[in-house]
């Protein structure tokens, strides 16, 4: 299992999706992580069938369900980074995911989640509604709002859609407020929205790809 050979303890990559670097246990619970890793025969079969793309898991995938909480002792992780992950499950199952994060780190770890910006969605809905509505109603061109709206419903709203996306799909709409409240109430302490690459956990670089909303909380050391 990779360490982090500073502490001789593991990093985890939660919800990995095609970032997998070395050096990071790069954890996936999607069912198409599934498919690859425990299928991988059917993945194949399906790849062949034109029914699916070619997949993004394989050997540097650890498929996990995370419902299930973390496969980990007490104590035993050095840092955890969640990728665009938290937004997939419903807000107690979220709640429920960080605070075994917190169970798993050591005194000193920390959780890193980057998720979509509720706030900015919204604002920029706000802006396209008020420019319309700011219009003679005959000079109004409502397609933006439209796909402002439906880009809601085909990414954030729960659905269950087993052949199109393999499940995934949003559950929850994030901001700033939320997402520090619920690693606090976890037991997380020095909880701060963070910029992008910019972390307590050594390398983020290697597994951070958006720029969303970051925030990072530190277990507190004994």
């Amino acid at each position: 299992m990779p360490v982090d050979h500073s502490t001789n303890e593991p990093r985890l990559n939660l919800g990995c999706g095609p970032v997998q670097p070395e050096g990071w246990v790069n954890i996936d619970g999607s069912n198409r992580a599934l498919l690859a890793t425990r299928f991988s025969w059917m993945d194949r079969l399906l790849v062949s069938l034109g029914a699916a793309p070619e997949s993004e898991f394989g050997r540097r995938t650890t498929y996990h369900n995370l419902f299930k909480g973390l496969p980990f002792p007490d104590g035993s992780v050095a840092h955890i980074y969640a990728g665009e992950l938290w937004e997939h499950f419903e807000y107690e199952d979220a709640a429920r995911l960080t605070r075994d994060c917190h169970r798993a780190l050591r005194p000193g770890g920390v959780l890193r989640v980057c998720v979509p910006d509720g706030a900015t969605f919204w604002q920029q809905y706000l802006e396209l509604y008020q420019r319309e509505a700011a219009r003679p109603r005959a000079a109004r061109n409502p397609e933006a709002l439209r796909k402002h709206v439906q880009m809601y419903f085909n990414d954030i709203c729960t659905r269950k859609i087993w052949l199109g996306s393999m499940g995934h799909v949003h559950k929850w709409n994030f901001d700033d407020v939320q997402l520090i409240d619920m690693l606090e109430s976890a037991g997380f302490t020095e909880v701060e929205r963070m910029g992008f690459h910019d972390s307590r956990i050594p390398d983020i670089d290697r597994v951070e790809r958006s720029d969303f909303l970051i925030v990072e909380g530190v277990k507190r050391s004994s």
